[in-house]
Protein backbone atom coordinates (compact mmCIF):
# COMPACT_ATOMS: atom_id res chain seq x y z
CA UNK A 1 0.00 0.00 0.00
CA UNK A 2 2.84 2.32 1.12
CA UNK A 3 4.68 1.77 -2.37
CA UNK A 4 1.71 2.31 -4.02
CA UNK A 5 0.70 5.29 -2.61
CA UNK A 6 4.88 6.97 -2.97
CA UNK A 7 4.39 5.78 -6.91
CA UNK A 8 1.32 8.19 -7.12
CA UNK A 9 2.37 11.04 -4.90
CA UNK A 10 5.67 10.88 -7.37
CA UNK A 11 3.86 11.12 -10.51
CA UNK A 12 1.78 13.81 -8.83
CA UNK A 13 4.62 16.07 -7.95
CA UNK A 14 6.40 15.63 -11.23
CA UNK A 15 2.78 16.26 -12.99
CA UNK A 16 2.74 19.30 -10.65
CA UNK A 17 6.67 20.68 -11.89
CA UNK A 18 5.78 20.03 -15.62
CA UNK A 19 2.52 22.47 -14.98
CA UNK A 20 3.97 24.76 -13.45
CA UNK A 21 7.04 24.74 -15.82
CA UNK A 22 4.49 24.79 -18.80
CA UNK A 23 2.50 27.71 -17.14
CA UNK A 24 5.79 29.61 -16.10
CA UNK A 25 6.32 29.52 -19.77
CA UNK A 26 3.46 30.67 -21.35
CA UNK A 27 2.76 33.38 -18.98
CA UNK A 28 6.57 35.23 -19.98
CA UNK A 29 5.48 34.05 -24.09
CA UNK A 30 1.93 35.36 -23.78
CA UNK A 31 2.83 38.40 -21.55
CA UNK A 32 5.92 39.62 -24.04
CA UNK A 33 3.57 39.52 -27.02
CA UNK A 34 0.92 41.28 -25.05
CA UNK A 35 4.04 44.15 -24.80
CA UNK A 36 4.81 43.52 -28.07
CA UNK A 37 1.67 44.20 -29.61
CA UNK A 38 0.84 46.97 -27.05
CA UNK A 39 3.96 48.67 -28.34
CA UNK A 40 3.76 48.20 -31.64
CA UNK A 41 0.42 49.56 -31.42
CA UNK A 42 2.06 52.68 -29.83
CA UNK A 43 0.42 52.06 -26.57
CA UNK A 44 3.55 51.98 -24.59
CA UNK A 45 6.95 52.59 -25.53
CA UNK A 46 8.42 51.75 -28.78
CA UNK A 47 11.28 50.13 -27.49
CA UNK A 48 9.21 47.17 -26.25
CA UNK A 49 8.06 46.27 -30.35
CA UNK A 50 11.87 44.92 -31.59
CA UNK A 51 12.22 41.79 -33.22
CA UNK A 52 15.52 39.54 -33.19
CA UNK A 53 16.75 39.48 -36.16
CA UNK A 54 17.75 36.07 -36.25
CA UNK A 55 15.19 34.15 -34.05
CA UNK A 56 11.98 36.85 -35.49
CA UNK A 57 11.10 37.01 -31.58
CA UNK A 58 10.14 39.91 -29.26
CA UNK A 59 13.20 40.22 -27.56
CA UNK A 60 13.52 42.96 -25.51
CA UNK A 61 9.47 42.46 -24.11
CA UNK A 62 10.91 38.55 -23.07
CA UNK A 63 13.62 40.33 -21.41
CA UNK A 64 11.86 42.48 -19.64
CA UNK A 65 9.25 40.18 -18.88
CA UNK A 66 11.31 37.11 -17.85
CA UNK A 67 12.91 38.68 -14.32
CA UNK A 68 9.56 39.46 -13.40
CA UNK A 69 8.13 36.28 -13.98
CA UNK A 70 11.06 34.54 -12.41
CA UNK A 71 10.67 37.29 -9.16
CA UNK A 72 7.30 35.52 -8.43
CA UNK A 73 8.08 31.81 -8.82
CA UNK A 74 10.57 32.45 -6.10
CA UNK A 75 8.23 34.32 -3.78
CA UNK A 76 7.06 31.42 -2.63
CA UNK A 77 3.49 32.54 -2.73
CA UNK A 78 2.79 30.72 -6.15
CA UNK A 79 -0.87 29.64 -4.87
CA UNK A 80 -1.59 33.58 -4.75
CA UNK A 81 0.38 34.27 -8.13
CA UNK A 82 -1.49 31.58 -9.79
CA UNK A 83 -4.89 32.83 -8.53
CA UNK A 84 -4.28 36.33 -9.73
CA UNK A 85 -3.34 34.66 -13.19
CA UNK A 86 -6.69 32.26 -12.95
CA UNK A 87 -8.45 35.84 -11.98
CA UNK A 88 -7.27 37.55 -15.05
CA UNK A 89 -8.06 35.21 -17.55
CA UNK A 90 -11.50 34.91 -15.96
CA UNK A 91 -12.20 38.66 -16.27
CA UNK A 92 -10.71 37.55 -20.40
CA UNK A 93 -13.86 35.35 -20.18
CA UNK A 94 -16.15 37.85 -18.46
CA UNK A 95 -15.63 40.70 -21.11
CA UNK A 96 -15.58 38.18 -23.51
CA UNK A 97 -19.45 36.69 -22.60
CA UNK A 98 -20.34 40.65 -22.34
CA UNK A 99 -18.41 41.77 -25.62
CA UNK A 100 -20.67 38.90 -27.90
CA UNK A 101 -23.86 40.38 -26.66
CA UNK A 102 -22.37 43.71 -27.35
CA UNK A 103 -21.19 43.31 -30.65
CA UNK A 104 -24.44 41.77 -31.94
CA UNK A 105 -26.21 44.67 -30.70
CA UNK A 106 -23.84 47.15 -32.00
CA UNK A 107 -23.69 45.07 -36.11
CA UNK A 108 -26.71 43.38 -36.13
CA UNK A 109 -26.89 40.31 -38.67
CA UNK A 110 -26.99 41.29 -42.27
CA UNK A 111 -25.20 44.97 -41.09
CA UNK A 112 -21.63 43.99 -41.90
CA UNK A 113 -20.51 41.00 -43.47
CA UNK A 114 -19.29 38.74 -40.61
CA UNK A 115 -16.30 36.58 -40.85
CA UNK A 116 -17.85 33.66 -38.61
CA UNK A 117 -21.48 33.22 -37.32
CA UNK A 118 -21.76 31.66 -34.28
CA UNK A 119 -24.82 29.29 -35.33
CA UNK A 120 -26.19 29.16 -31.08
CA UNK A 121 -25.93 32.67 -30.52
CA UNK A 122 -26.32 33.41 -27.67
CA UNK A 123 -26.49 30.51 -26.14
CA UNK A 124 -22.17 29.81 -26.31
CA UNK A 125 -22.18 33.40 -24.73
CA UNK A 126 -24.57 32.27 -21.93
CA UNK A 127 -22.51 29.55 -20.93
CA UNK A 128 -19.47 31.47 -20.73
CA UNK A 129 -21.05 33.92 -18.89
CA UNK A 130 -22.43 31.11 -16.29
CA UNK A 131 -19.33 29.16 -16.29
CA UNK A 132 -17.35 32.09 -15.11
CA UNK A 133 -20.10 33.59 -12.82
CA UNK A 134 -19.47 30.49 -10.92
CA UNK A 135 -15.96 29.40 -10.92
CA UNK A 136 -15.52 33.57 -9.85
CA UNK A 137 -17.79 32.34 -7.16
CA UNK A 138 -15.99 29.54 -6.30
CA UNK A 139 -13.06 31.48 -6.25
CA UNK A 140 -14.39 34.01 -3.87
CA UNK A 141 -15.29 31.17 -1.17
CA UNK A 142 -11.38 30.48 -1.06
CA UNK A 143 -9.23 33.51 -2.10
CA UNK A 144 -11.58 36.27 -1.46
CA UNK A 145 -8.89 38.82 -0.33
CA UNK A 146 -6.43 37.79 -3.85
CA UNK A 147 -9.88 38.66 -5.83
CA UNK A 148 -10.59 41.63 -4.10
CA UNK A 149 -6.97 42.71 -4.37
CA UNK A 150 -6.91 41.93 -7.91
CA UNK A 151 -9.89 43.83 -8.75
CA UNK A 152 -8.57 46.51 -7.25
CA UNK A 153 -5.17 46.51 -9.05
CA UNK A 154 -7.01 45.91 -12.26
CA UNK A 155 -9.56 49.42 -11.25
CA UNK A 156 -6.77 51.34 -10.27
CA UNK A 157 -4.69 50.35 -13.58
CA UNK A 158 -7.50 51.19 -15.89
CA UNK A 159 -8.07 54.14 -13.76
CA UNK A 160 -4.58 55.17 -14.38
CA UNK A 161 -5.01 54.31 -18.31
CA UNK A 162 -8.10 56.49 -18.93
CA UNK A 163 -6.35 59.67 -16.87
CA UNK A 164 -3.46 59.14 -19.15
CA UNK A 165 -4.77 57.70 -22.49
CA UNK A 166 -2.44 59.37 -25.00
CA UNK A 167 0.91 59.34 -23.16
CA UNK A 168 2.41 56.84 -26.08
CA UNK A 169 -0.11 56.89 -28.85
CA UNK A 170 0.45 57.89 -32.08
CA UNK A 171 -2.77 59.38 -32.55
CA UNK A 172 -2.01 60.04 -36.33
CA UNK A 173 -1.61 56.21 -36.93
CA UNK A 174 -5.19 55.30 -35.86
CA UNK A 175 -6.67 58.24 -38.05
CA UNK A 176 -4.78 56.55 -41.05
CA UNK A 177 -6.89 53.13 -40.76
CA UNK A 178 -9.57 52.81 -43.15
CA UNK A 179 -13.35 53.14 -41.57
CA UNK A 180 -15.34 53.26 -43.66
CA UNK A 181 -15.58 49.90 -44.42
CA UNK A 182 -17.38 49.34 -41.00
CA UNK A 183 -20.90 51.08 -40.81
CA UNK A 184 -22.07 53.42 -38.07
CA UNK A 185 -22.74 51.01 -34.98
CA UNK A 186 -26.47 51.18 -33.64
CA UNK A 187 -27.13 53.20 -30.60
CA UNK A 188 -23.34 54.97 -31.12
Amino acid sequence: MSTKMSGVIMVMFIGTILACMASANGCINDASRAWFSMSRDTLIPEAFSAVHPKYRTPYRAILFILPISMAFGFTGLLDQVITFSIMSALLVYLFMAYMMFKFRKMYPMGSIQHGYVAPWHPFPAIILLVLTLTTLTGMYFGYWVNLLAGLLFYFLASLWFSLHPYKFVDTKAFLKVDATRWPRTRGY
